[in-house]
C-alpha cells in the first residue's frame, strides 16, 4: 500500500492477482512449502484475484468473468474450480500475518482496513457485503466457512482465500519472523529491545509486531520501546502486555505524505532522543 499515493488507492478495484502469479512461479520452481507473508496490502478483494491467477473462475449471472476487485464480488453467481492448479494440493502453505481479524463484520477487512486503502464509508459497507457474498459461495462449494477464522481478514481477505482454498495454516507474522531470525536468542543478555509500527494503538493487541516482540522479550526480561509513526487511541493498553514505553516519530502537525517522505529523518531524530534518555538513566 505504501507504494501508492493516496490518490491511487482504490480498495474497490485493486487485485491480489500478483500474489497468485508469485505462487505460480514458486510452483514452477518446485516449491513444496510456501509462506504467505501478508499485510500492508492495497487490496480488498478477499484473495479472489490470487485465486483467479491460480485457475479459479468467478462468474456473474450471465456466466461472464467478473472484473478484478472486491466490489465486483457483489455480482458473484458461481465459482468454477475446474481449472484450479492441481499442484497446490501437494504444497504446504503457511500464512504469516500480523492481524487476527475475521473477513467480514465491524472487525473485518473492509471496516478496519478499507478506509486506509481509499474506501469511503459507503464503499466500506458495499465491500463488506461483497466479501460476505464471496464467503457464502465459497462455503457452498467447499463445504466449510472460514469467514470468521482468525486472520481471514488479513490483507483485504487474502487470509480467507488462503485458508479456504489453499488449506493454509495461520501463524502470527512476528512469530514466523522471530523464528527465522533467531530473535529470542538475540535477546539473551540484551539491555533493551526497540521495535516499531506505523500506527501503534489498541489494534496492536490483535497480534501485530510490537506485541509479538514484547512477548518474546518478556521471557528474557528485556524492556521494550516502541517507535511509531503515530500513537493512536488505546495504545496505553499495551503497557500491560510487555511494552515499557512508546514514542511517536512526528514532532508536530504534518500530513501523512510529509511524514512518509521524512521518515528516515524522523526515525533518526526520535531514536537519538530515546538513546540520550537511556544514556542519562544509565548514569544514575
Amino acid at each position: 500500500m505504501q507504494l501508492l499515493t493516496l490518490e491511487q488507492r482504490d480498495a474497490c478495484v485493486t487485485s491480489t492477482a500478483g500474489t497468485g502469479q508469485l505462487i505460480l512461479a514458486a510452483l514452477d520452481a518446485g516449491a513444496r512449502r510456501i509462506i504467505l507473508a501478508i499485510g500492508g496490502s492495497a487490496t480488498n478483494d478477499g484473495g479472489s484475484g490470487m485465486l483467479a491467477a491460480l485457475g479459479a473462475r468467478f462468474l456473474d449471472a450471465d456466466h461472464q468473468p467478473l472484473p478484478p476487485g472486491g466490489l465486483a464480488l457483489a455480482n458473484l453467481a458461481r465459482i468454477d474450480l475446474s481449472g484450479f492448479d492441481p499442484r497446490l494440493s501437494g504444497v504446504r502453505v503457511e500464512i504469516a500475518a500480523d492481524v487476527d481479524n475475521p473477513l467480514c463484520g465491524p472487525n473485518g477487512a473492509s471496516y478496519i482496513f478499507g478506509p486506509q486503502k481509499g474506501a469511503s464509508p459507503e464503499q466500506v459497507i458495499a465491500l463488506d457485503a461483497a466479501l460476505g457474498r464471496f464467503a457464502d459461495h465459497s462455503a457452498h462449494i467447499l463445504g466449510l466457512d472460514q469467514r470468521n477464522s482468525p486472520g481471514s481478514g488479513a490483507a483485504g481477505g487474502m487470509g480467507f482465500a488462503a485458508k479456504a482454498y489453499l488449506n493454509a495454516s495461520f501463524r502470527p507474522g512476528v512469530e514466523v519472523v522471530a523464528d527465522l531470525t533467531g530473535l529470542e536468542q538475540a535477546l539473551i543478555g540484551a539491555d533493551l529491545a526497540i521495535t516499531g509500527e506505523g500506527r501503534f494503538d489498541a489494534q496492536t493487541l490483535r497480534g501485530k509486531t510490537p506485541l509479538g516482540v514484547a512477548r518474546v522479550a518478556q521471557r528474557q526480561r528485556v524492556p521494550v520501546l516502541v517507535l511509531a509513526g503515530t500513537l493512536g487511541e488505546g495504545y496505553e493498553q499495551l503497557y500491560q502486555h510487555g511494552i515499557s514505553a512508546a514514542f511517536a516519530l512526528t514532532s508536530g502537525p504534518m500530513s501523512l505524505e510529509q511524514a512518509c517522505r521524512d521518515t528516515r529523518r524522523l526515525l533518526h531524530d526520535r531514536a537519538r532522543d530515546v538513546a540520550r534518555v537511556w544514556q542519562l538513566a544509565a548514569r544514575h
